[in-house]
């Protein structure tokens, strides 16, 4: 027996009530997600306090004292037994979508408007700021020593990291300046700024005139509350699968389909799961690492689709299905990408309950804003950042949250076209944020926005050996998006 279950027995006993058997398997069932004992004490006090002559707590006392989100999920309890998967209807929008949006513009001109576009935009959002009123272009600051900082706001052309200091280049438009962190928690700051992303610096010049950041920081998504479903409803979100590699664990992969189709427990998640979001990669792709046709089993792109095709459409057709593209599947490289065109799966663009979407998407789940994006950048922010690892994506994920953008670093492993507008920049705050290229399963919060790396299908290649990445396969999260709490299913011990 579990130790909070006896302990709200004892308590039960002492002040003179005993658990009726369906009161104590009641308990026992919400253990996990609530304090029994306080419940137990509260139950005692109601039951004191009113003309209840009984001395023995029934089921039904205990429902009375639930909180009201937990009430909703006894009661999806209840009637899980009857209700149909298809009850609960879904209810999206593809709030913002690339793949109609792409307008290249070639040669420097195009990335003149790229990074105009990229400086307005975020401008835009660090003008929504109470304190950016005091923000001043470069050429109009004063150079003179004084007491009293000047705050600008610009890109970050340069970045030196040295054992005693930062050193950043920003520029604004109106000119540049190279500033130093010499203290934190400045210091540290500065070295999770990203290359080509919008800082904002507090500036005091020394005697001698060395611009000095006092403090540095990102335009960043403020503290709020998230967005959360009226109704229980699960969103299952997976990336990854790398269909066509000879270490794809279809084994594995056909366990969670089994899961899916209600043949391996979790009937109250699984009836009410109404979303899967597939954040790229789903085939392995040809000549996207060095040797990589040692380690296909499959070496013809479109036979690779079909299959993966074959494996999408053993999901549920009640579960709506969204797709994006990722870097080993057949389409441009460069951000933003398009989605996978019908030529290479036509099977999926007849699926009804299928939307094959660009990367990044921008949702609306049940009421839920979502952004998938596959996560090729990580690369670089891992790389560019002391002490990150993949190990720890969303630490990688919460910089770019930070950055407001998705790809701040241009020139880096991550390829990025030449774009009339900058569809990379985090305009619209998520609910959840969700990527995946890593491999390594890691959920985590920032400013209450849920972040989540969805990890993969796919065991460990030799490239990846060689990289010395460690994956962490079939792990699935789901989220409950009335409170966005995660539950992850690990399909390779089942």
């Amino acid at each position: 027996m579990p130790s909070k279950i006896a302990k709200a027995i004892k308590e039960a006993l002492a002040s003179g009530y005993q658990l009726h058997p369906q009161a104590f398997d009641f308990l026992s069932e919400i253990d996990e997600k609530i304090d029994v004992v306080d419940l137990v004490l509260k139950v005692v006090q109601s039951k004191l306090g009113s003309s209840d002559q009984q001395n023995i707590i029934v089921k039904e006392d205990i429902e009375k004292m639930l909180p009201p989100n937990l009430k909703e999920i006894e009661h999806v309890k209840a009637e899980a037994r009857h209700m149909a998967p298809e009850y609960i209807e879904p209810e999206f929008e593809i709030v913002k979508d690339p793949t109609g949006d792409i307008s290249p513009v070639e040669g420097l001109r195009g990335f003149q408007s790229l990074f105009r576009s990229r400086f307005e935009k975020l401008m835009k959002i660090v003008g929504k700021r109470p304190d950016s009123y005091q923000i001043r272009q470069i050429s109009n600051l004063k150079k003179e020593a004084s007491n009293s900082p000047q705050k600008i706001a610009g890109l970050v052309m340069n970045k030196k990291i040295k054992r005693t200091y930062v050193e950043l280049t920003i520029d604004d438009e109106s000119g540049k300046i190279k500033a130093v962190a010499l203290e934190d928690p400045a210091r540290k700051n500065a070295s999770e700024i990203c290359l080509d992303q919008l800082a904002i610096l507090d500036l005091q010049f020394s005697k001698r005139g060395l611009a000095i950041a006092k403090d540095v920081y990102s335009p960043d998504i403020p503290d709020r509350l998230p967005n959360t479903s009226k109704k229980v409803v699960y969103a299952v979100f997976t990336s990854d699968l790398h269909v066509g590699s000879k270490t794809f664990l279809l084994d594995v992969f056909n366990r969670f389909l089994l899961w899916l189709n209600g043949k391996m427990g979790d009937d109250l998640i699984v009836r009410r799961l109404k979303y899967i979001i597939i954040g790229g990669d789903l085939v392995d792709g040809i000549g996207i690492y060095p040797y990589q046709d040692k380690e296909l089993e499959e070496i013809n792109i479109y036979e690779q689709c079909k299959k993966m095709a074959n494996l999408i459409e053993k999901i549920p057709k009640h579960i709506q299905i969204f797709i994006i593209p990722g870097n080993h599947d057949p389409v441009r490289q460069a951000l933003p990408q398009p989605a996978i065109s019908k030529k290479y799966v036509d099977q999926l663009y007849s699926m009804e309950n299928v939307k094959m979407l660009g990367n990044p998407v921008y949702l609306n789940l049940h009421g839920v804003n979502v952004l998938v994006y596959h996560g090729r950048s990580l690369d670089d922010v891992v790389a560019m950042t002391p002490g990150l690892t993949f190990s720890n994506s969303t630490s990688a994920m919460r910089i770019l949250l930070k950055a407001r953008h998705l790809a701040p670093i241009y020139g880096g492993r991550t390829p990025i076209a030449p774009e009339k507008e900058d569809h990379l920049v985090i305009e619209r705050i998520p609910d959840i944020f969700h990527a995946g290229h890593t491999h390594t399963t890691d959920v985590n919060t920032y400013r209450n926005t849920l972040l989540i790396n969805s990890g993969t299908w796919q065991g460990q290649t030799c490239y990846q050996l060689n990289m010395g990445l460690n994956p962490t396969p079939g792990i699935v999260p789901i989220v409950n998006l009335a409170t966005l709490e995660v539950t992850l299913r690990n399909f390779t011990s089942i």
